[in-house]
This record gives structure tokens, C-alpha cells and sequence, in this order.
């Protein structure tokens, strides 16, 4: 074979190569982000290859190059005059079934367009994940991507078996591109014939400026398509209007949005996904309204969830002493004995807009443990804070305590830190915290030491409502799994010795202090929580966002899960009147 067959134009080249590098960056982000979904767990053995670091943005990035350079390369094709060599026509189909190299050429067609209807698929399919969301259309994205790569390795593999190596590598080879001639035109042919004395510097000049067209009509193409899709995303986004109003309307909270002034404020909302159960569909539809008096934000958000989950690892008695009801050792990521949790991320624009802070891998900071939950740490870099908000079903308390917490960057590990409690860059604020967990100590069994006991068993009893090992079962109306300091005594073994065999006490200490940061009061009824939340627009606290128009927030649900929580990638833009 002559070495003009084993090489391709630059245009060819080209794309080929920025189509490569867009899908592979696409591939290897959206593998890592599809290995923290409850439905595809077992991608976890990509770990130590899968990158970790601002996974969506570059997920994003290469879909708007993919999308760009796809478009691109249709276009060249068309105007290089090279759809022949990928035409798909009964001729074609029919040298499947002669042997030799037609048949490999053929077939090659057809891997090729089954990779560009693939592509296409893919681009669809994550515009809808990005605009609109839901737990369908991210399955959807990831087998269509198990679909591209097979109809990528078979592509290549189709390029061997046609004409080996050397056939394969041609994509290494650039040439000058050569346009082949249009197809016969008899207008065009008869007014060649009567055309005379025409000047081949000229034809030259024109063939040469033909020749250098395509691959910059491409390329304008291509811009214009990433434009197109970054310009969609800005005009798009979704912003939350924060109404005005007069301190004298301002809401009462106690998870009941009735109040006049709700009436004022305009809803908004957003489809979650990858959350934990929620029916066993791992979404949630959270909607949003925000008031403020010039002092304080006012916000109340509503989102589905079938069951009233309170309880958070409580402690049962058992013939060998005190054990934490947990569905696994090391009360890392529990999924069952645990209450319902919303929480609120607040950012300032500057920083990157999606994933800034998220880090999935089993240890992605080199040099310190991994989270306990072995799925990836909260931390952002250069120091930056990102403010959050935890809401808790059963930490609100009497004073409507909502946890103030922030994302910095990584912590430095002490010798009391092991490596199962490492956070990464996520902590609380400063402060004394109003909740403590009812554990003192562990035993030289397994079991632990509660801090403190129920002063009436049988009372604590009742306020607990119905009790049940079942994670799909809500808890009792005005049930209450928290104990304050009146509540109870401290531990000890006489006290101890009165409390029978398979008595169940809560996990959770409140102490009574008036919550002065952030506030906030849930309520579930009919398969839906309503949660108000409060918290003066500047604190004045290095911890803190100050609350001001541009700001952007993601919301995010927890079903009777300690860490798995549900997600959306575009923020709200706060614009307060």
C-alpha cells in the first residue's frame, strides 16, 4: 500500500484529536462523578485512576468542546467534500457480506456512525441533566456513554483489521488537505466549454483559498456552537428573588408558610438527584421562596420526601450493655438510623461555579486520610470559604438550632483526629454547639458509655412516639428523639442497673440556649417537609457569606441518610429588591 493511503488531511487530524481530548476529560470526570450515584457504586474500583478535583466544571468544559468540535467536524466533512468516505448506502451495507477489506471498511462506517449518533445522544442527554435534571436522564447519560467507548475501542479496532498498524496510525499522519472536485453540473460543464482563454494563476489562487476554507469554517462553527451553549447557560440561569418587606410581616417560623408574607415571595425550584432513598428513587424536587426586612433573610423551602425520619443512631440496651442502633460498624455513612437533614450552600460568584468544593475519591488530598464515608471530602483551595447551612430533624431542639457550618480549605490532621473523623476542609463555625451526641465513651466490648440517662424512662418513652427499625416508616407526629440537660442525669452504673434489657433512648443532647445565628423550624405532613430558616444578611463573622445580590446557593435533601445527600449543579443567583 502506497503511504498517501495511511495518512489524513490536517482538518481530519485535528478534530479527530480535539473530539479524543474532549471525551476522554468527559469520560474520566463523568465516571468519577457517576461512581458517587447510590445506582452505580461499582465504578468505585476506577478509583485510582479517575481524576477528583472541580469534576463538574471540567465535565461541563468538555461537553461544550465536544459539542463544539462535533458540530465543527460536520461541517468540514461537508465542505472538504469528504462525505463519500463515511456515506452510508445500501453498497456499503451490502460489502458487510463480501469478506476482505470492504467488509472491515464498512463496518468501520458503521461503528463511526454509531459513535456520532452516540455523541449526539450524550450531549442531549447531559444538556437535560444540566437544565432540567432528574434520576432517569443520568442513567440514561451513563449507558450512552458505556455505548461511545465501545463504539470507540471498536472503531480503532475496525482501522486493524483493515489494513493493521500502519492503517491505524495514519490519524498521526497529516497531509495537506486535497478537495475533490464537485460532482458533474451539465450548466457548469457546457459554460467550461464555451468559456476560453482562462488564467490558471487565478484557478490556483481560487483552488488554494477553497483548500484552506474548511477547516476554518470548522473551527468558526465550533466556536459558535460553545458560545451558543455557555450563552444558553448565562441567559438561562435561574435566579431567586428575595421580596422586601417591612419588619412588622416579617414570618413567624415554625414550618408553617401561611404567614401573609409568603404570599409576597415567588417560588422557585430544582429537581435533586443522587440523594439517598426518597421512595427508592434518589430525587427530590426542593422549591424555594426568600423574604427579607433590611436586617435579616427569610427563607422557606419545601421538598418530598415519603417518610418522617427523626430518630439519629440512638442507643439501645442490650445484655452486653449500650450499642448504637447503626446499620453499619463504622457509623460513617449510615443510611438507616438516621434523621432527615436539609442543607443550604452559600458562595460568592467569584469562586468556580460548580464542584469548587467538592472532591470525590477515596482520598483525594495526597499526604492526609480519606473521609470516613471513603466517597470524597468538602474543602476548597486557596483558603476560600464557602457557607453552609444543616438543618436536622432531630438537633432543631426547643430554639430552632440550624448547625452554621463552612467549607475551607483542607485542615491539618492532629493526633487526635483518626482517620475515620477527618473532614477535610468542612467544620463548624466557632463556638459552643447546643447539641451533643449521647455517647461518653466506648467499652472494652464494643458497646459505649451513654453521657447521660433518661430521668423518666417511661416519659422519654412517649415523647419518641412509635419505635421502629423500619428506615421506610415515618416516626409519630410530634414524636421528639432528642433529650435536653433537664431531660436527664448523668451516667452512672447504679442509675444504669435500674434501665431494663431493650431499652431505646435517644443519641442526641440539646442543651438549652437560644440559637442566635441561624434558625430554622421543619414540619412534615402528607409527604412533603416545610422548612423556614432565618439568618441576619451580615453577621460580620469571617465564617459567614454576607447575604447580598449575586450570591449563588445550592440546596441539597437528606432521607434517613447521615451523608448521602441529593444535588444540582446550577446555583440560584440571589437578587434581593
Amino acid at each position: 500500500m502506497s503511504n498517501r493511503r495511511h495518512r489524513s488531511d490536517v482538518g481530519t487530524v485535528l478534530l479527530h484529536f480535539v473530539l479524543l481530548g474532549a471525551f476522554v476529560v468527559a469520560l474520566g470526570t463523568g465516571l468519577r462523578i457517576a461512581c458517587d450515584d447510590p445506582d452505580a457504586g461499582w465504578l468505585a474500583i476506577l478509583d485510582p485512576v479517575l481524576p477528583s478535583e472541580h469534576l463538574w466544571f471540567r465535565h461541563l468544559v468538555a461537553g461544550v468542546a465536544l459539542t463544539g468540535a462535533l458540530a465543527g467536524y460536520g461541517v468540514y466533512v461537508r465542505r472538504a467534500r469528504l462525505t463519500p468516505r463515511m456515506r452510508l448506502d445500501l453498497a456499503r451495507l451490502k460489502a458487510i457480506g463480501r469478506g476482505g477489506e470492504a467488509r472491515w471498511a464498512a463496518l468501520g462506517i458503521v461503528a463511526l456512525w454509531l459513535l456520532l449518533l452516540g455523541l449526539a445522544a450524550e450531549i442531549v442527554t447531559g444538556a437535560a441533566m444540566f437544565l432540567v435534571g432528574g434520576q432517569i436522564m443520568t442513567a440514561i447519560h451513563l449507558w450512552v456513554t458505556w455505548a461511545c467507548l465501545a463504539c470507540a475501542i471498536t472503531h480503532v479496532a475496525l482501522h486493524l483489521a483493515r489494513g493493521g498498524l500502519q492503517h491505524a496510525l495514519k490519524i498521526f499522519r497529516p497531509s495537506p488537505l486535497r478537495i475533490a472536485p464537485p460532482p458533474p453540473d451539465l450548466a457548469e460543464l457546457l459554460a467550461e466549454q464555451m468559456r476560453k482563454g482562462s488564467e490558471p494563476r487565478e484557478a490556483s489562487h481560487g483552488e488554494a483559498t477553497l483548500r484552506a476554507h474548511p477547516l476554518a469554517t470548522a473551527a468558526a462553527v465550533a466556536v459558535a456552537f460553545a458560545g451558543l451553549a455557555c450563552g444558553t447557560e448565562v441567559a438561562t440561569r435561574p435566579v431567586l428573588p428575595v421580596v422586601a418587606i417591612a419588619k412588622n410581616q416579617a414570618p413567624i417560623l415554625d414550618g408553617d408558610i401561611s404567614d401573609p408574607a409568603w404570599s409576597k415571595a415567588r417560588a422557585v425550584s430544582v429537581m435533586t438527584t443522587q440523594g439517598g432513598d426518597f421512595g427508592g428513587t434518589h430525587q427530590t424536587r426542593i422549591e424555594v421562596r426568600a423574604l427579607h426586612d433590611g436586617e435579616r433573610i427569610y427563607f422557606a423551602f419545601l421538598w418530598d420526601d415519603p417518610t418522617r425520619s427523626l430518630k439519629h443512631q440512638p442507643l439501645v440496651k442490650t445484655p452486653e450493655g449500650w450499642r448504637v442502633a447503626a446499620s453499619r460498624p463504622d457509623l460513617a455513612d449510615e443510611e438507616t438510623y438516621h434523621e432527615d437533614k436539609f442543607a443550604v450552600l452559600l458562595a460568592p460568584p467569584g469562586l468556580p461555579l460548580i464542584g469548587a468544593a467538592i472532591h470525590l475519591a477515596t482520598r483525594p488530598l495526597r499526604g492526609k486520610p480519606g473521609s470516613s464515608s471513603g466517597r470524597g471530602l468538602h474543602y476548597t483551595s486557596g483558603g476560600a470559604i464557602v457557607d453552609v447551612w444543616q438543618w436536622r430533624a432531630s438537633h432543631e431542639g426547643a430554639h430552632g438550632h440550624v448547625d452554621n457550618c463552612h467549607f475551607g480549605g483542607p485542615q491539618e490532621p492532629d493526633e487526635a483526629m483518626l482517620a475515620a473523623s477527618y473532614s477535610g476542609g468542612f467544620a463548624l463555625d466557632p463556638g459552643d454547639a447546643p447539641h451533643r451526641a449521647n455517647i461518653a465513651g466506648v467499652t472494652l466490648t464494643g458497646g459505649v458509655l451513654p453521657r447521660r440517662l433518661p430521668r423518666d424512662i417511661a416519659a422519654t418513652a412517649r415523647v419518641m412516639g412509635r419505635i421502629t427499625d423500619a428506615a421506610h416508616e415515618s416516626e409519630s407526629e410530634n414524636a421528639r428523639w432528642w433529650m435536653t440537660m433537664a431531660d436527664t442525669v448523668p451516667y452512672s452504673p447504679e442509675r444504669d442497673a435500674t434501665i431494663p434489657v431493650g431499652t431505646i433512648i435517644p443519641g442526641v443532647i440539646m442543651a438549652d440556649t437560644q440559637a442566635d445565628e441561624v434558625v430554622g423550624y421543619g414540619r412534615w405532613a402528607g409527604g412533603r417537609w416545610t422548612l423556614e430558616i432565618s439568618r441576619r444578611l451580615a453577621t460580620g463573622s469571617p465564617f459567614d457569606v454576607e447575604i447580598k445580590s449575586g450570591i449563588l446557593m445550592w440546596l441539597a435533601a437528606f432521607d434517613h441518610a447521615q451523608k448521602r445527600h441529593s444535588r444540582h449543579l446550577r446555583p440560584f443567583r440571589l437578587q434581593l429588591e
